[in-house]
């Protein structure tokens, strides 16, 4: 028995969404698997359309149980129609990771910072123009062309 944490999104507009849930979680309690937390975390909105569904039923698993259960999860939520997405991580081989099924609301920080201009990207003969430019001094014309006749 190994511990995986596990997530899936469900179409919500299904008509048996408890049904559907009850039989995913059947599969991973099967040969003596068990379940230790279920977090519900309701419909929420998707960044992305998913088979052209934008809204999506979170629900995150932390379950003892089998490989071949695990396997026989996948195969059938690929299989069926309302299962959106599905993510399964076995957490023993990840180093430092934490489980949890409650929806964390962090605030992203945006880590890259500030650019810098940098002057080479500027037009260079603007600037000469008007380094050039003493103040109080016209700018010099230019002659005329002449027209040929």
């Amino acid at each position: 028995m190994r511990k995986y944490e596990v997530m899936y999104i469900l179409n919500p507009e299904a008509n048996n969404l408890n049904e559907l849930e009850g039989r995913l979680h059947k599969i991973l309690e099967a040969n003596g698997g068990g379940i230790e937390e279920h977090g519900k975390w309701g419909i929420r909105t998707l960044e992305y359309p998913i088979k052209k569904k934008t809204k999506g039923y979170y629900g995150v698993l932390i379950v003892n149980t089998t490989s071949e259960n695990i396997d026989e999860f996948v195969r059938i939520s690929h299989i069926e129609q309302d299962v959106l997405r599905i993510l399964v991580i076995n957490t023993e081989k990840e180093k430092g990771y934490i489980q949890s099924t409650v929806y964390a609301k962090t605030e992203v920080k945006n880590d890259k910072p500030d650019r810098e201009r940098k002057p080479g990207n500027k037009r260079p003969d603007y600037y000469r123009r008007n380094e050039q430019r003493v103040e109080g001094e016209e700018p010099k014309a230019t002659k005329p062309v002449e027209a040929k006749e």
